[in-house]
């Protein structure tokens, strides 16, 4: 797992705010830390406690300009990740969008996610981890995901090693 940055009240690049902003934005949430970060957004890993559970919140932000157009793809997104059920895919738990007037900035586009307790193949990879073994198990765990997704006519546009997660157990 990535190790979780120290809190600082200055909204991350990219316009991703920091642990304490985020706090203050989702008062529902415990904001535990941050589990990784790209070009348009953040994920933390958060608990919900009324329902008493870990979870991963993505944070993302609209390029500047494409806010309306970002507002549509995110939500098709929300809604074609929602139909999926799958025991390698993420189960997505709710979506949502925080205007300006509650951020103060920047409009947020954010999921809240099953967290997976683990690691990705990129960090597998790039440790020089992953075993034979492992890769012949994991391999036809994606392939199944893959085909349940094209199954339910959805193509993975963006499939790469960072973006599959593996728990502890070595499930996909």
């Amino acid at each position: 797992a990535v190790p979780a940055p120290t809190p600082s009240n200055r909204a991350r690049p990219g316009g991703v705010p920091s642990l304490e902003q985020l706090r203050e934005l989702f008062p529902e949430l415990e904001i535990l830390s941050l589990l990784g970060a790209g070009g348009m957004g953040a994920v933390y890993k958060a608990r919900q406690p009324r329902l008493n559970r870990l979870i991963a919140l993505k944070i993302m932000v609209a390029p500047p300009g494409n806010e309306a157009d970002f507002a549509l793809r995110f939500e098709r997104e929300a809604q074609v990740l929602a139909r999926l059920s799958h025991s390698h895919i993420v189960v997505l738990h709710d979506f949502g969008e925080l205007g300006p007037e509650r951020t103060g900035a920047d409009p947020l586009f954010y999921f809240l996610m099953e967290y997976v307790d683990g690691t990705d193949l990129g960090q597998l990879i790039r440790a020089k981890e992953l075993m034979p073994a492992q890769a012949l198990a994991i391999v036809p765990q994606i392939c199944e995901a893959l085909q349940y997704a094209h199954d339910q006519g959805i193509t993975h546009r963006d499939i790469k090693p960072a973006n599959i997660l593996i728990d502890k157990r070595g499930v996909v």
